[in-house]
């Protein structure tokens, strides 16, 4: 028999090491076929209505009405330059293509 647990953040680990497992779908930590519910009863406040809860559980959530809208589509590119536009002249020395040169500097 499944019994849900209440058990706060901070002490899931020691319902881990004890055996507990968690519901991901239900959110919440849960044991099963125990035989001695002793080491749990800290996170059991009314044994009677988890048994209860166990045989009738609540429905689940109902998932989002409706999907996000799909994204559009990129535009396609507008062609951007990038190559100068104009010819550099460059006498063929050690000076860099942006750093005036004293063989063409004006």
């Amino acid at each position: 028999m499944r019994i849900n647990l209440k058990t706060p953040f901070a002490e899931k680990d020691a319902a881990r090491a004890l055996g507990a497992r968690w519901d991901a779908a239900r959110k919440i930590w849960y044991v099963t076929d125990v035989a001695d519910l002793t080491p749990f009863m800290r996170w059991i406040p009314d044994l009677q209505a988890a048994k209860e809860e166990t045989r009738n559980p609540a429905p689940n959530p109902a998932p989002n009405p409706a999907p996000r809208p799909a994204k559009p589509a990129a535009k396609p590119s507008s062609g951007v330059i990038t190559t100068p536009t104009k010819p550099v002249p460059h006498c063929g020395c050690t000076a860099l293509p942006w750093l005036d040169c004293p063989h063409t500097a004006a």
